[in-house]
């Protein structure tokens, strides 16, 4: 009977973080629709700054974690990173375009990256 009741309490517990989850994607939905009908610049920047909060509300309520920083410099590892353009030679350096998601050890995303071009460096 305990184990049933823990299980029970698993079962409740995930259906909450489910449920403010689900809030939180609903809200992000509207933000959305809000940034692709504003009017004007400010309106569609703020838009999309609040859908952007409630992605990452959403995403911590399911465990997610977003790593790497955006517009970093690092080595390109091609186990570790999506290369947002095809390149003719490998990239020594990358820069993150796309932060990655991970549950965890688990990485669910990889970050983005594409080649930085040193020569067009001043």
């Amino acid at each position: 009977q305990r184990a049933a009741r823990g299980v029970q309490l698993t079962d409740a517990l995930a259906e909450a973080a489910w449920s403010e989850a689900d809030a939180a994607l609903a809200q992000a939905l509207a933000d959305f629709d809000e940034s692709q009908t504003a009017p004007r610049k400010k309106t569609r920047k703020d838009a999309l700054e609040r859908l952007g909060q409630a992605l990452s509300r959403a995403a911590r309520k399911r465990g997610l974690t977003r790593f790497d920083d955006l517009e970093d410099e690092v080595a390109y590892n091609p186990d570790a990173h999506d290369l947002n353009e095809a390149v003719a030679k490998t990239p020594k350096t990358v820069r993150i375009q796309a932060r990655g998601v991970r549950r965890g050890e688990e990485v669910l995303a990889k970050p983005r990256v594409a080649p930085v071009d040193r020569k067009k460096r001043s």
